[in-house]
């Protein structure tokens, strides 16, 4: 993989400008190196013992005021260009991101932590636009100023110039071996930066657990760990980082004496002062920029590792998309034929499922943990693709339906409900976005979440916590209830909606299901199979295979599984805690 190739095409419309950039710096760099060129000019003079006429010094003069105008114009709109670019660029690379993930099935995406995305949305998006806006500029200052001065060097001492230019040339490998170093660990940095953030998020998001399950100084050992190994890995780059970085200034200011010499060998003993001084002066100041370039690289390879991070989940496979004409769905009968799929690692979790649930019933799904329960609701949704077998909505293929098409006709209600920042009407309203605020409100009573909305301190419009905090569960399940009522489609996927919260709020969100389900074609996943035993049909999962099917009553009579749970489920709910004497 060509990482300069994939940044100019992730670059998008920014990379103009980026270019822009780099060419207006490297102006800037002409333009101070035409205040050197005349100095050189003038030095040459009086070394030479020539007399200056005032036609000669206006030049110098004139060539001096230019170049103070032209690096102010041309630093500005660099500058300008630079950072406009790089803020551009890394915020189509985020979109693109952002949109890649939407349609990768949500298996291959889920093997990635959430801290590692987190990290690669930020961490080292900022460390590709701190390059853009920084240190690809500082290429043309590199470039422009020792250019000018090697050719007016040239012009003047033609050995001079040489001398100059061999200096620099002779530093160009060692700079190239100096990024070369840099760039061994500069994925792996990245991955420890990514793992150290993700497990932050986790202890964050973990801290009552640990602080109750833990010693104080226990507590952070977790994240300690991750963030040891990122510190152990920063310190080893910057070893590897100071050799090639002082190496590379050694080499390039090694030229100073070497362009002296040439000097001292060339001139007469009272000239050789005044030369030197003014030669040395001048390398100096022009070598300066040169020493930029060990930066550049360095800034370069940390910016190809988070590139090659960038680059890995776009290389996820998209789902599949319907290329013909959408088919017209007249009813919403579901049906699942030979239906198999394995996860990425070849485990298998359903293995050659069939059901019909006709328009307008109820399917519920049971089983133990681990069954594939969740597995099947995500192939409805169209989450994950089977691996094997065919699913149908009305017939059709569901590969054949669009994804706008089928979440037209499919609500889900999940478990975790997450909440978005905003108020709590645009939460409602975030799978019906044109709908009014009187749908709104109509949606949250018949949920049975009007009551408690309203004694919120702003009602509709107060402004949700992270991920609702702040809400009990309950409140949160009514709220994702609400989402389903309004969104007003003809499939609804119910996956343990009323797993945990307590007996008060469970009445309410049964009684807001009720209003949900009427009319339309459900399947459920439940634990609590008491909830369930009006279904029209109940499907019994274990270890991936189908092991039973029929109603509440038939299913009982046959004293399998099903049987088994329901037993397990009487004696759990006869259970209570004691303490012994």
């Amino acid at each position: 993989m060509n990482t300069w190739k994939l940044l100019w095409r992730l670059s998008g419309s920014a990379r103009t400008a980026a270019f822009g950039g780099v060419i207006l710096r490297v102006l800037q760099s002409l333009c101070l190196g035409l205040a050197y060129s005349a100095a050189i000019m003038v030095v040459m003079r009086i070394v030479a013992n020539e007399r200056l006429n005032s036609g000669q010094i206006s030049r110098a003069l004139l060539l001096c005021a230019i170049s103070l105008v032209g690096q102010l114009i041309c630093g500005f709109f660099a500058a300008r260009l630079s950072w406009l670019a790089s803020f551009q660029a890394v915020a189509e690379m985020r979109l693109a991101l952002l949109d890649h993930i939407r349609t990768v099935p949500i298996a291959s995406i889920s093997r990635t932590r959430s801290g590692d995305l987190g990290t690669l949305l930020s961490t080292d998006l900022q460390t590709v636009e701190n390059f853009l806006s920084e240190s690809f500029p500082r290429l043309g200052q590199a470039i422009g100023l020792p250019l000018i001065v090697i050719i007016a060097l040239s012009l003047q001492d033609p050995v001079l110039g040489i001398a100059f230019g061999a200096s620099i040339l002779a530093a160009l490998p060692v700079a190239m071996w100096s990024g070369k170093r840099i760039g061994e660990l500069g994925d792996e940095r990245q991955r420890a930066q990514a793992a150290a953030a993700s497990r932050m998020i986790d202890t964050v998001r973990g801290m009552p657990i640990l602080r109750v399950l833990s010693t104080p100084r226990a507590v952070l050992t977790y994240f300690n760990d991750a963030v040891d190994d990122f510190r152990r890995i920063s310190v080893i780059m910057v070893y590897r980082i100071v050799v090639p970085s002082v190496t590379t200034s050694l080499v390039i200011f090694l030229g100073v004496p070497l362009v002296l010499k040439v000097v001292g060998a060339r001139s007469l003993p009272n000239e050789e002062f005044l030369l030197a001084a003014a030669v040395l002066v001048l390398v100096l100041n022009v070598y300066q920029p040169l020493i930029g370039i060990i930066g550049t690289a360095e800034s370069w390879r940390l910016c190809e590792a988070s590139l090659r991070r960038v680059h890995a989940i776009l290389q996820i496979s998209a789902q599949p998309t319907p290329t013909g004409a959408a088919p017209e769905i007249t009813d919403t009968t579901i049906e699942f034929e030979n239906v198999s799929y394995a996860y990425p690692d070849g485990t298998h979790a359903l293995n050659d499922v069939s059901f019909t649930v006709p328009t307008g019933k109820m399917l519920a799904i049971v089983g133990p943990s681990g069954s594939g329960k969740s597995t099947l609701l995500n192939l409805i949704s169209r989450f994950n693709d089977p691996t094997a077998g065919t699913i149908r909505i009305g017939g059709a293929n569901i590969t054949d339906i669009p994804s706008e098409n089928l979440f037209d006709l499919v609500s889900v209600v999940f478990q975790g409900v997450h909440l978005f920042p905003g108020t709590v009407a645009h939460n409602i309203a975030i799978g019906a976005p044109d709908a009014s605020k009187e749908q709104i409100i109509a949606a949250a009573k018949a949920a049975c979440a009007d009551e408690f909305i309203r004694e919120l301190p702003n009602g509709y419009d107060t402004i949700l916590g992270e991920d609702g905090a702040g809400l009990s569960g309950g409140q949160r399940q009514r709220l994702s209830i609400a989402r389903a009522l309004l969104k007003d489609t003809p499939i609804v996927i119910l996956d343990e909606a009323t797993s945990a919260v307590d007996p008060g709020a469970e009445l309410a969100i049964n009684k807001a299901l009720s209003e949900l389900l009427t009319g339309r074609t459900v399947i459920v996943v439940a634990h609590q199979l008491r909830t369930i035993t009006a279904a029209d049909e109940i499907l019994v999962l274990d270890n991936g295979f189908v092991r039973e099917t029929g109603t509440h009553e038939t299913l009982l009579k046959q004293d399998g599984l099903y049987a088994n749970l329901w037993r397990s489920l009487s004696r759990a709910e006869e259970w209570t805690i004691k303490s012994q004497p």
